[in-house]
C-alpha cells in the first residue's frame, strides 16, 4: 500500500519570524536546507507517494521548492488562513480521508529521525488503532503534551489527565479514514492537543509509539540543537 501523508505548514511562526524576517516557517533554512524538506525526508523513508501541502497565503514559496527537490512525489498542495492548529489538521485529515484508507500527518517543525518516521507508520498500520500518536522521551518545549501508554502500547491518557509524564507528543500523528470522517467541527476545538485529549477520553484507541529523540524547532535558540540533531541523530 502506497503511503498518502499530510504537512501541516500553515503555522505564523511568529517567534521566529523575527529572527528570520520575510522567509515562511516552512522555508526557514536549517543546516542548509529548508525545514519543510527535512519533513519530506521522513515521509519518503516510509514510501510515501503523495503528500497534502497545507500552507496559508504567505507560502507562496514552498511548492516550487519541494516539487523541485522532490521529483517522485505526487502533490497537492492547498492554501488557506486557518484559525486553528485543529483546523488545520481536520481539513489536511479530510483531504487525505478522501483517497486513502489511513495516512500520516506531520507537522512542518517536528524533526524525527526518517527510519521511526517509519517505524511509527508500520507499527500504526499494524495495529487495529483508529489513530495513532508519535512519542518522546525527549522533552524540550515550554507547553508539552504528556501522553501514558499501558504495557500494550495505548495512548490511556493526555494533557491533563496524564500521570506518568514520561512521554509527549512530537508532532507525527496517523488517522484511519473512519476516524477521519467522525472529526467534529472546526469549530470544536481551538487546539489540536484538545481533540487529542477529548478522543483518548473518548475510549477510542489511540496507538502510541515511543520513538528515540526528536525535535521541535519554534523558537530561534532551537535552530543551533536542530543542526547539531540534523546532522548526527537524523542520518543513523
Amino acid at each position: 500500500m502506497t503511503l498518502l501523508a499530510g504537512i501541516i505548514a500553515a503555522g505564523e511562526g511568529s517567534r521566529l519570524a523575527k529572527s528570520h524576517p520575510g522567509i515562511v516557517k516552512p522555508m526557514l533554512p536549517v543546516a542548509g536546507r529548508p525545514l519543510c524538506h527535512w519533513v519530506m525526508d521522513g515521509l519518503r523513508a516510509s514510501d510515501c507517494g503523495g503528500v497534502t501541502v497545507l500552507t496559508n497565503s504567505r507560502g507562496r514559496a514552498v511548492p516550487a521548492s519541494l516539487e523541485g527537490s522532490f521529483p517522485g512525489i505526487s502533490f497537492d498542495f492547498v492554501t488557506a488562513d486557518t484559525a486553528s492548529s485543529f483546523e488545520s489538521f481536520r481539513l489536511v485529515s479530510l483531504r487525505l480521508a478522501a483517497k486513502a484508507d489511513s495516512f500520516m500527518i506531520s507537522t512542518v517543525d517536528a524533526l524525527i529521525p526518517p527510519l521511526e518516521v517509519a517505524r511509527f507508520w508500520r507499527l500504526c498500520r499494524s495495529s487495529q488503532a483508529e489513530a495513532g500518536l508519535a512519542l518522546t522521551g525527549h522533552v524540550d518545549d515550554e507547553n508539552p503534551l504528556w501522553a501514558d501508554i499501558d504495557a500494550a502500547g495505548r495512548v490511556t491518557a493526555i494533557g491533563t489527565d496524564a500521570e506518568d509524564r514520561r512521554l509527549v507528543t512530537c508532532g507525527l500523528y496517523y488517522l484511519t479514514r473512519r476516524a477521519a470522517q467522525r472529526l467534529p467541527a472546526a469549530c470544536d476545538h481551538a487546539r489540536l492537543r484538545d481533540f487529542w485529549t477529548s478522543l483518548v477520553r473518548s475510549g477510542a484507541r489511540v496507538e502510541g509509539v515511543s520513538l528515540s529523540k526528536t525535535l521541535d524547532v519554534d523558537r530561534p535558540e532551537d535552530l543551533a540543537a536542530a543542526e547539531a540533531f540534523l546532522t548526527t541523530e537524523t542520518k543513523r
